[in-house]
């Protein structure tokens, strides 16, 4: 019997079998009006045919650091408050979405660690710097981002009728943090948006980023909880064959390579259904969501995504 987008990915959620594997990649949309942003997401998602929707406003992608430069500028940093725009701005704009698509699919909304926000708002070598010269203020910085991030959690997850979230942790490079400070200053806030998210919600991902190319200290995230979980696996050294023993038995989701001049982004139809292919053989036995290791680049074309929902149709 045929499913609807929303039942296949609940049927996998739920360990049953759907009546083929759901497809689920995602992209910048870029800093558009509330408006155009709403439409955008809309217009992906009827385009590409994809069964499960991660919700992405670029115009809140950089935490307001409100100019601060100095020490002195970072410790007088407050959290900006439960109604400011940074915060209600992403609840109102995820409750938008969810109408707009009236619940035909099951969405999640992308939620960055606080290191991640710190890192795209002041760059990843500014960040670092910081936690050298200062390590008390960089503490302080990230306690600030977070108690702004769990009051978007919460809200979220209580009013905007999201599912879930795409937890997105950054700053496990091998050759970035020591294990002490990752465990004194990253970890901490990390495990607090996990278990925010998971009071809330059993539909959450744990995406871990692998976007610079470099390989994670991936033993650093493994164990946190979540329903779903995505990693690089061009990058990692855990790979889609290894991720339902790696990660516990949750649903895997991803499999191909994101990044320009991949198959999916530059290949012929005939590549991407033949690597569609492989990647469902590769994950064969598991629990799983079809998709790719991070962001797609902004000017895909969403047809490239119906490639992969046809292939994985005809095998089903």
């Amino acid at each position: 019997m045929s499913m609807t987008r929303r039942q296949r990915v609940e049927a996998v959620l739920q360990g049953k079998t759907p009546d083929r594997v759901p497809v689920c990649f995602w992209h910048h949309f870029g800093k558009l009006s509330p408006e155009d942003t709403v439409k955008a997401h809309v217009r992906w998602l009827e385009d590409s045919g994809e069964d499960l929707l991660k919700m992405m406003s670029d115009e809140f992608f950089f935490y307001p650091l409100n100019g601060a430069k100095t020490p002195a500028d970072f410790l007088a940093l407050r959290p900006l408050g439960k109604n400011a725009p940074y915060v209600r701005g992403q609840i109102e704009r995820a409750g938008q979405i969810c109408n707009a698509v009236a619940g035909s699919v099951v969405t999640l909304y992308n939620t960055f660690s606080p290191y991640a926000n710190l890192k795209h708002a002041m760059g990843q070598e500014r960040a670092v710097a910081l936690l050298k010269e200062s390590p008390e203020v960089f503490g302080h910085v990230l306690n600030v981002i977070l108690t702004d991030t769990l009051d978007v959690i919460e809200g979220l997850l209580t009013e905007s009728g999201t599912d879930g979230l795409m937890l997105c942790m950054q700053g496990a490079e091998e050759t970035l943090f020591s294990e002490e400070d990752y465990l004194r200053f990253l970890r901490p806030g990390e495990q607090a948006i996990v278990e925010a998210a998971n009071r809330l919600s059993d539909r959450n991902l744990l995406h871990l980023c692998g976007w610079d190319g470099i390989p994670d200290i991936l033993e650093r995230w493994k164990d946190y909880p979540s329903a779903m979980v995505n990693w690089d696996v061009d990058v990692e050294r855990v790979k889609l064959r290894d991720g339902k023993a790696y990660f516990g038995g949750r649903v895997l989701l991803g499999g191909l390579n994101n990044r320009p001049g991949s198959v999916m982004t530059d290949g012929t139809k005939e590549e991407v259904q033949a690597a569609v292919k492989s990647v469902l053989k590769e994950a064969e036995g598991s629990r799983f969501i079809l998709g790719a290791d991070c962001s797609l680049p902004s000017d895909i074309d969403p047809v490239r995504v119906r490639w992969v929902v046809e292939a994985i149709e005809s095998v089903s």
